[in-house]
């Protein structure tokens, strides 16, 4: 097991792209492979073997990238934590000693395994691996949204009911055109939390008030809780009720495991009695599958007072599914949801849930839309066989949530199925109108974010165009590099009469087209030539060959307009949909002509194609005589 410490210094500063294609390996190759590519690299851009000056220079900045890259996939832990996150995986273990150690500490067990042929073990060691290096990163994230900034957390709701207004009022219904709609019960509540100590330890404090039935209560809530070692948190937390009955202080803890589960404890005190609760979390199926499974104990007899099991299943391109089993905490024992993403910018989610319970069967429809970066909207319905409909609503403004639940109708009402269907009519009709409500805002945007817009537009282009102008000098630097190296290799393939590269262009039908020839040449190994199945315009001398093409003010308001519309929707995230549109529908061609055994061919590779040559499908154009 190697030292990240000293790999991993050298691996932040340098910026890896992809470290396969820099050192032009597959990513299931061996080791062995990697270490006689990296040598290859050392040999030809070592700066001690260059002149001074700006060759020198050059050389060691790409020395140093490609030692990055080695180092990534020498490393078993490093190159697990890229083949599964990428670079933020890999530098998440600069600071993560412990974690490294654990995946090192598994990964070894699956060299160990592979050596007494137990594959069996093997892949559940690789498993083990892939579910603790995600699960770290998943508790890094949420401590580092803890740290960055106090956090307020609120909720204000309002409990509605029409049953007594005119309002689908019909039958036995009473009428009161005075009090068209009843407030039944309102509650707010509101926390801040603030973190220090680089997250480690953070305060929340908080209340709330409750008015239902002309009655009114408070109270309160004060938490601390601290990290005391990575992976591990301790929490406190005080209940200031009205009434010693209402109030209550907990002891808790959390831990994640190295298995990808986290697990929760807590015991509660309140007016003499006590109370244990557990709580565990694990993804499951390569975190496609998240398990929740949680018990409430009564102390000191261990009397079950509730528990729940849960499953939600989260894969891509398709509904989120949930299912619940409980007892003892709500009246619903028995519950499944559904939730999908209807739109491509995941702007407009939609939300199904059944439930069954004491108080009959419940079915809940809802429908969210993202009217700014940090504003939802939700409008939905909720009927209960045992109670009637409820018209919702709910605004949420960053962590801070308004909503009003209006009881529209009884079910043992008149005509409760017709009322049921024209507020299902209704509540289509304004999930429909909020995407009107969200165009009018932007209209009214547009007039004062125009010129704005223009000016980041213009100045996006330029500091494009400078990017592009440095990527093309760094590729005729890397081939003027790599030519000394690729003439010895000519010269020793042209005495076997092995492969010799003629001529290569790397291009794309409307942008750039450049002559790679000695970069290919240097990887000519033993009369063969490999490149693996990725793009090529990562590999030393290659570059993205496809134009950028910016939006032009000057070709008219209309996308000028969809910009705007960009801007209210992602937020500070459109600087990377500003960033550029490339013309993806053409994809850049690899044309190699070469010469093997006195004969000439000529072979047309797709971008991520892999290469190999010789081969029996290139086209043979004759003798050597073609030449290039």
């Amino acid at each position: 097991m190697s030292n990240p410490e000293s790999s991993i210094d050298d691996i932040s500063s340098a910026v890896v792209d992809n470290p396969y294609s820099i050192l032009n390996v597959d990513p299931n190759t061996t080791i062995d492979e990697i270490k006689a590519s990296y040598k290859l690299l050392s040999r030809a851009f070592h700066p001690d073997k260059q002149p001074t000056g700006d060759r020198r220079e050059s050389a060691q900045q790409y020395f140093i990238k490609f030692k990055a890259s080695y180092d990534i996939l020498i490393d078993p832990a490093l190159r697990l934590a890229y083949d599964v996150h990428g670079m933020d995986g890999v530098l998440f273990l600069k600071n993560k000693g412990e974690i490294y150690k654990r995946v090192s500490a598994l990964l070894d067990k699956i060299e160990d395994e592979r050596t007494h042929s137990n594959s069996s073990e093997r892949v559940k060691h690789q498993r083990y691996a892939k579910e603790l290096l995600s699960g770290a990163l998943q508790f890094e994230e949420i401590q580092i949204r803890q740290s960055e900034k106090p956090s307020v957390n609120g909720q204000i709701d309002i409990k509605c009911n029409s049953t007594h207004s005119a309002f689908l009022g019909e039958g036995y219904e009473y009428v009161d055109k005075t009090h068209p709609v009843e407030v039944e019960r309102s509650s707010i509540s509101m926390s801040i939390t603030k973190a220090k100590k680089e997250g480690k330890t953070s305060l929340t404090f908080g209340g709330g008030g409750v008015i239902s039935g002309g009655k009114g209560s408070t109270n309160a809530q004060l938490s601390l809780a601290h990290a005391p070692v990575e992976g591990t948190d301790v929490n406190v937390d005080l209940d200031i009720g009205a009434t010693s009955e209402e109030s209550k202080i907990t002891f808790g803890t959390s831990r994640v495991m190295s298995n990808s589960t986290y697990m929760t404890s807590s015991i509660a005190c309140s007016s003499g009695s006590t109370f244990l609760s557990l709580t565990s979390y694990r993804y499951l199926m390569q975190n496609k599958i998240r398990g929740t499974w949680m018990m409430g104990l009564a102390l000191p007899y261990f009397r079950m007072q509730y528990c729940l099991l849960s499953f939600t299943a989260d894969y891509p391109d398709k509904p989120k599914i949930t299912a619940k089993l409980n007892l003892g905490l709500n009246e619903t024992p028995l519950q499944v949801s559904a939730e999908k993403i209807i739109d491509e910018k995941s702007t407009h989610i939609g939300h199904l849930s059944w439930g069954w319970g004491w108080t009959g069967q419940y079915i809940k429809a809802t429908t969210s839309r993202y009217v700014s970066k940090y504003c939802k909207v939700t409008v939905g319905l909720h009927h209960i066989s045992t109670k009637g409909l409820t018209w919702l609503f709910a605004l949420e403004r960053g962590s801070v949530t308004f909503s009003v639940p209006i009881f529209i109708t009884s079910a043992v009402s008149p005509g409760y199925q017709m009322k049921s269907a024209y507020m299902a009519l209704f509540f289509g009709l304004i999930d429909a109108s909020l995407v009107d409500i969200v165009q009018m805002g932007v209209n009214e945007l547009i007039d004062g974010k125009t010129s704005k817009l223009s000016e980041t537009i213009a100045l996006r282009r330029e500091e494009v165009l400078l990017e592009r102008d440095k990527i093309k000098r760094d590729a005729q630097q890397q081939i003027r590099l790599m030519e000394k190296p690729a003439e010895a290799k000519r010269r020793s393939e042209e005495a076997v009469d092995g492969l010799i590269i003629l001529r290569a262009n790397y291009a794309v039908s409307g942008g750039d087209t450049i002559e790679v020839t000695n970069a290919l040449m240097f990887w000519v190994v033993r009369s063969s030539l490999h490149l693996p199945s990725m793009t090529k315009s990562s590999m030393l001398g290659f570059y993205d060959v496809r134009h950028e093409t910016l939006v032009d003010m000057n070709s008219g308001y209309l996308n000028a307009c969809w910009k705007v519309v960009e801007k209210v929707w992602y937020g500070d995230n459109v600087d990377k949909k500003i960033n550029s549109s490339v013309a993806t529908s053409e994809i850049p061609t690899l044309t190699i002509r070469y010469r093997y055994h006195g004969e000439v061919y000529e072979m047309v590779y797709l971008d991520e194609d892999p290469v190999s040559l010789p081969t029996n499908q290139a086209m043979k154009l004759g003798g050597s005589c073609i030449g290039d």
